[in-house]
């Protein structure tokens, strides 16, 4: 079954030279070239960005520019590692996303801005203990539920009894040492 269309000049000239040929262009590199999770026109502007900062010498220290050098470096260094010969497979990404941008600091290759830039940013935020967070409950999201409460049960008992233990154990201990049970439980 077909459908009824009106044809006018301009509809069969949009079909032999598509307008939109230029946004399909460019939606189809940014939906399917990607450097890590970055889609590739948008690692390359981060990447220009972070020069430019770099070339001023003014990298700031704020969340979202790090998130984006951070996220820059990182994925450069993990989409070296996948394309390596036999141990790309093997997770040569993390290794590479990891030990990659600790011995560029440690050679020196790395500009000096973007070294004081990221060391004053992981001093003055805190931002590993979102990212230990994230990860916890990541990955407790991730889990399937029946899997989760069946686990949950199996262990919550267990686990009751041996913070009971350790509760008991370091108050006897302190009682053998001579302090006050009140003073061991609350204040040790």
């Amino acid at each position: 079954m077909g459908c009824i269309m009106n044809t006018s000049e301009q509809d069969v000239n949009s079909l032999t030279y598509p307008a939109s040929s230029l946004k399909t262009l460019w939606w189809n590199i940014m939906d399917n070239w990607r450097v890590g999770i970055i889609p590739l026109p948008l690692f390359v502007l981060a990447g220009i960005l972070i020069a430019v900062d770099c070339l001023n010498d003014s990298l700031p220290n704020n969340i979202v520019v790090m998130v984006a050098t951070l996220a820059f470096f990182g994925f450069a260094c993990g989409e070296f590692g996948k394309r390596l010969p036999i141990v790309g497979k093997m997770g040569a990404a993390a290794i590479c996303a990891t030990f990659i941008p600790s011995a560029m600091v440690y050679y020196g290759v790395l500009p000096q801005t973007v070294v004081t830039s990221t060391t004053q940013f992981f001093k003055s935020s805190n931002i590993l203990y979102l990212y230990i967070c994230c990860i916890i409950v990541g990955s407790i999201m991730s889990m399937n539920r029946s899997t989760l409460i069946q686990g949950f049960m199996r262990i919550f008992f267990p686990m009751l009894c041996g913070e009971i233990a350790g509760m008991l154990v370091g108050m006897g201990v302190g009682y053998a040492l001579g302090l006050a049970p009140f003073q061991t439980f609350f204040f040790l």
